[in-house]
């Protein structure tokens, strides 16, 4: 039998063992045969309040036989635990989705998950659990049912996944993070100054700011600055730099005695060097920092070029990292007013950049990346708790013969979540892809918050509303239907009790 995610392989032994266990205290204190008692009770209170006293007792006779004729039908079917239909530990297993980076996943079972449930959380349960046939079949029939719409469904992109991969990309190494700020301070500023002061408008500059687009200048590994002459190829490192060796030839500010022990590169060699350059150990932070996002990113777009590829990546690292890294003067204290009113002035700029910040994590990386993890988590331990309370469920409804639909209903309803959120995903991920159908556009999207704040927000609220309100619309329209289900079932119940009691009233005429 397939389930849906890693944790329910485990949840669903667990369920059923609890099941188990109720339904033997249940029958071990008698709490089980109190429903029977109440339909003869019932029957005969109900027949003595709508026949007179001589016929009462063939009416309620015939009432208590088909009653408990249907009470023993829920108990056989629905409430004890038979081996004909057993769980059984070795048949569990789940297969993940295919992803760029695993296009044919492995499929995991209950003894091998891939996953530390089972090592270090979820152990001990029975390797064979008995089910009711009833709800064995239910099981059987959501999982095959979803599995089936899921396969006939379009696959959807990972555009969401690369988004959340790239947020997880940053420095965590302060060494690295010291390094950028020396880049930053030498390089970046001097040639962003240079830039706007003098604001070129040479053929090489307009085809690379056409090809990388306006805000290729207003960032650290701009091609502007790299590729331009007069910027990164003359300028150097203000200190010495760890990692780079001396150079006689290029740092010849240095006297033969007093050489340092570091260099001070160019600024060009020092971003570009696939050694030790400050790109490439960007690059290793990113596969340190979020696997997969180098690999991801190249098989999203395997049409763009490896050093543009590059690029993407580390500027990625750049922008979901610390903002401590920058030391340049020029950016901090940056105020129109002085004294009073530029405290108040500050206070008001860090409460709206707060303000956003907190805003965009709510909505963005708590609501919409979490729940992705998190769903599949809560939809297994709440199927395990309604496998676990079904027995109370199944006892208190003095075994209605709707209970039988109504709780495979239930079953069905949350299971057939896994479905929804597959529906939300693929709706989720060809917004993105329609709103951003450029590769390029794409990756501005993930490399620059500043943009497309409209189409960010438009986005994060249609996702929010989908995996969260298809999930919750599905289940009141399952409740609605269930109770309709259970109405019309006792509806159709009715006809043989009405008929029960005329043949009693008939008989006790006869007798008299």
């Amino acid at each position: 039998m397939s389930v849906d995610s890693f944790l329910e392989l485990y949840t669903t032994m667990f369920g059923w063992m609890f099941y188990g266990v109720v339904w033997d205290m249940l029958v071990a204190t008698g709490i089980v045969y109190l429903p029977f008692l109440g339909i003869l009770v019932g029957q005969w209170r109900q027949a003595i309040e709508d026949n007179d006293y001589t016929i009462a007792s063939g009416s309620s006779l015939r009432r208590i036989e088909m009653d408990m004729l249907f009470a023993l039908i829920v108990v056989v079917f629905a409430g004890q635990p038979v081996p004909l239909t057993p769980i059984v530990a070795s048949t569990l297993e789940y297969t993940p989705p295919p992803t760029l980076n695993n296009p044919s996943p492995t499929t995991v079972d209950y003894a091998n998950s891939q996953s530390t449930y089972g090592t270090a959380g979820f152990s001990g349960s029975d390797a064979t659990v008995n089910v009711p046939m009833w709800w064995y079949s239910v099981l059987a029939f959501s999982s095959g049912f979803n599995h089936a719409v899921i396969a006939g469904l379009p696959r959807s992109s990972e555009l969401r996944h690369v988004m959340q991969l790239a947020r997880l990309a940053t420095m965590e190494d302060p060494r690295l993070r010291s390094e950028v700020s020396a880049f930053y301070s030498s390089c970046y500023v001097p040639a962003r100054s240079k830039f706007l002061r003098e604001n070129p408008s040479t053929p090489l500059v307009n085809q690379l700011i056409n090809q990388h687009g306006d805000g290729d200048t207003d960032w650290i590994g701009s091609r502007v600055y790299r590729e331009s002459p007069g910027y990164y190829d003359a300028l150097r490192a203000t200190a010495p730099v760890e990692g780079w060796a001396f150079s006689s030839a290029r740092d010849t500010e240095y006297g033969t005695g007093n050489a340092p022990s570091h260099g001070r590169p160019h600024c060009r060699q020092w971003w570009l060097d696939p050694g030790i350059g400050l790109r490439q150990k960007l690059l290793d932070s990113a596969d340190q920092t979020s696997p997969g996002l180098s690999a991801l990113v190249h098989r999203f777009a395997p049409t763009l070029l490896t050093d543009r590829q590059r690029d993407l990546i580390a500027r990625m690292v750049l922008h979901h990292a610390p903002r401590t890294w920058s030391n340049n003067a020029l950016s901090q204290g940056n105020r129109a007013m002085e004294g009073a009113l530029g405290s108040v002035e500050g206070f008001a700029k860090d409460a709206v950049y707060m303000t956003g910040a907190m805003l965009s994590m709510a909505i963005f990386s708590a609501v919409v990346s979490g729940l992705l993890a998190i769903a599949p988590m809560v939809q297994a331990v709440v199927l395990m708790a309604m496998y676990s309370l079904l027995p109370l469920v199944v006892v208190m409804s003095r075994y209605s013969f709707s209970i039988l639909m109504t709780g495979g209903l239930a079953i069905f309803s949350v299971k057939f979540w896994t479905v929804l959120w597959y529906l939300a995903q693929w709706v989720d991920q060809n917004l993105i892809a329609s709103m951003y159908p450029d590769t390029n556009l794409f990756f501005e999207f993930l490399t620059n918050s500043a943009e497309h704040t409209s189409k960010r927000l438009l986005l994060n609220f249609v996702t929010t509303c989908l995996y969260i309100g298809l999930p919750l619309l599905w289940s009141a329209m399952a409740a609605w239907a269930g109770q309709r289900i259970g109405s019309s079932l006792d509806s159709a119940m009715r006809p043989y009790s009405s008929h029960t009691s005329e043949a009693g009233r008939m008989g006790a005429r006869l007798r008299f």
